[in-house]
């Protein structure tokens, strides 16, 4: 499985803009085993409310690939592997128009959305990234980067992955995608919430 996470300019690709940071990480028996990150040229200034986020500035992307070159890169590496990512609707936003515009294949892959199976367990809360690692006992990252909070989503399908097993029944990685797409469906987003999540418990070897 690759877990994917992409940083970008601003929050809709559908208003022009881009992404500008993206990774993915290999999950294999249980256990990261390799990250993949690039900086990407945004050709456009970055927003300062963008960069309050994830403190990507221009200094940090001089020099910095073309999209066409980051994305053939990354469709290379997640070839037909089930995708992981947390808040999947975001990320595929700004990663499809940058695979299309490079003339490489759409991802047709299997996608299991860590946003939706921590909806389904601990309620339709936020349950933003940084909130989900803290009550999972996750060990920290730099948040808003990358590589991260792929890193982070990674660590978090793994927790999220068993207890859907062992509390759900749910036994296949397409079982899990479809839930966690059921999950986003039902649960509409809410304020946040320290109620959103469950007690932390132990990583499984997944």
């Amino acid at each position: 499985m690759m877990a994917i996470d992409v940083e970008t300019t601003g929050w809709s690709a559908a208003d022009g803009h881009v992404a500008i940071e993206v990774a993915c990480v290999t999950i294999e028996r249980g256990a990261i085993i390799d990250t993949w990150a690039s900086f990407v040229n945004p050709r456009r200034p970055v927003p300062s409310s963008a960069r309050e986020v994830h403190g990507i500035d221009a200094a940090m992307l001089e020099g910095a690939p073309d999209p066409a070159v980051v994305a053939k890169e990354l469709r290379e590496r997640c070839a037909d592997f089930p995708l992981v990512m947390h808040h999947a609707s975001f990320d595929l936003g700004f990663l499809r128009p940058m695979l299309r515009e490079a003339g490489v294949p759409p991802f047709y892959n299997a996608v299991v959305d860590t946003l939706g199976l921590a909806r389904g367990l601990f309620g339709s809360g936020t349950n933003a990234l940084g909130q989900l690692r803290a009550a999972l006992g996750l060990e920290p990252e730099i948040e808003h980067r990358a590589a991260g909070d792929a890193r982070t989503t990674a660590r978090a399908l793994l927790v999220l992955a068993r207890r859907w097993e062992r509390e759900r029944g749910v036994r296949s990685v397409a079982e899990l995608a479809a839930a966690s797409q059921d999950m986003l469906r039902a649960a509409p987003r809410r304020g946040d919430s320290s109620e959103d999540f469950a007690a932390p418990v132990r990583t499984p070897t997944f």
